[in-house]
C-alpha cells in the first residue's frame, strides 16, 4: 500500500472514532505522526473527493458526505450488519446491558456499533475503533478460525511469542468451541487499560501490540476464562458469541458487556441471550458453524 493511501485511511479511521470532534491540520498531523506538509497534501485530495470537509472559518476538518455514501453502499453489501444492529438494540433492551458488535478486518477487530447504556466499568468502545486481533481481544474470531488461517496468523506474531500463543489457543479454543461463547473477566487492570488506550490512538504500533500480548500472558488467568468452575464466583466483564456466514466464517461478533458478579453455574444462563441472538443472525444470513479438523497441530 502506498504511503499516501495509508495516511488517508488513518485520517478516515481517526475521524470516525472521533466523530463528534473537529481537528485542525496541525492536530491531525500530531495525532497521526505525519508531517504537516504530507498531511496537507492528503487532506487536499480527500477534501476534493468529499471524504473530509474543511470549515472555511475555523479551518478544521470533519468527515465528508462521500463517507456517508460509501457507508450506505457497504451496509447494502453486508446485510448482517443491518440485521445485527436491530438485534443489538433488542438484546440491550432485554438484558439492560451494553452490547457491542465487531467484525474482523485483516489483523484488527473493528467496532461497528454499540447499543445500550454504558456502565463505565471498563474501557469505552466506540464505533470505528480498531483493536488488535490478538489475546486478550478477538477470542471468538480466533477460536473458530480455520487452522490453516490460524497458523498463518501466528507466524506474523513476534517470534518469541508464537509458541506461547499457539499453545494457549489450542487449549482455549477447544473450550470456547465446546460451550459456544467466550467469557472475559471484569476490570482489565491499569497497565492493560493504559496500553489499550495508547493502541486506540496508534493501532499500527507493533511495539505496543507486542507489549499488550506480553502483558496478557502475565495475567492470563485473571481475564480470559477457559474452564468455568460452577462453584466459583466471577466478575464477568463480557460474554461474546459468533455469527457465522454461509462459508462457516465468523461474520460478526455480539458481545454483552459489564455483566457483573456471577456464580460459575449461572454464567450459562447469562450467556443465553447473546448466544440466542447470534444463532438467530446466523440463520437469517444462511450461515453455518465451521467443521474444521481442530485436532491438527498449530
Amino acid at each position: 500500500m502506498s504511503l499516501s493511501a495509508l495516511r488517508a485511511l488513518q485520517v478516515l479511521d481517526f475521524l470516525t472514532v472521533n466523530e463528534r470532534s473537529t481537528f485542525t491540520l496541525s492536530e491531525l498531523s500530531k495525532s497521526l505522526d505525519v508531517s504537516p506538509g504530507s498531511m496537507f497534501a492528503v487532506l487536499k485530495v480527500m477534501s476534493d473527493g468529499g471524504y473530509v470537509i474543511r470549515h472555511p472559518r475555523h479551518k478544521t476538518y470533519t468527515l465528508g458526505p462521500a463517507v456517508v455514501a460509501a457507508g450506505h453502499a457497504a451496509a447494502g453489501a453486508h446485510p448482517v450488519i443491518g440485521l445485527a444492529r436491530t438485534e443489538m438494540v433488542n438484546l440491550a433492551a432485554a438484558t439492560g446491558l451494553e452490547c457491542s458488535g465487531t467484525v474482523m478486518v485483516g489483523r484488527d477487530i473493528l467496532c461497528i456499533a454499540v447499543e445500550g447504556k454504558p456502565s463505565g466499568r471498563q474501557l469505552e468502545l466506540v464505533p470505528g475503533q480498531r483493536i488488535p486481533l490478538q489475546p486478550p481481544f478477538g477470542q471468538p474470531f480466533l477460536a473458530w478460525l480455520a487452522p490453516t488461517d490460524l497458523r498463518e496468523w501466528i507466524t506474523e506474531l513476534p517470534d518469541d511469542l508464537q509458541e506461547r500463543v499457539a499453545t494457549y489457543l489450542t487449549a482455549y479454543g477447544s473450550a470456547v468451541r465446546d460451550r459456544g461463547y467466550t467469557v472475559g473477566l471484569g476490570d482489565p487492570g491499569p497497565e492493560r487499560r493504559s496500553l489499550t488506550r495508547e493502541l486506540a490512538e496508534r493501532p499500527n504500533d507493533l511495539a505496543l501490540r507486542k507489549a499488550l500480548l506480553e502483558q496478557f500472558f502475565d495475567d492470563q488467568p485473571d481475564y480470559a476464562v477457559r474452564e468455568v468452575d460452577p462453584d466459583a464466583e466471577y466478575d464477568v466483564g463480557n460474554i461474546a458469541a459468533p455469527v457465522f456466514d454461509p462459508d462457516g466464517r465468523v461474520a460478526f461478533c455480539l458481545t454483552l458487556l459489564h455483566i457483573g458478579r456471577r456464580r460459575g453455574a449461572d454464567i450459562a444462563v447469562a450467556a443465553q441471550p447473546v448466544t440466542a441472538s447470534a444463532q438467530l443472525l446466523t440463520r437469517q444470513i444462511g450461515g453455518r458453524a465451521p467443521a474444521h479438523d481442530w485436532s491438527v497441530s498449530l
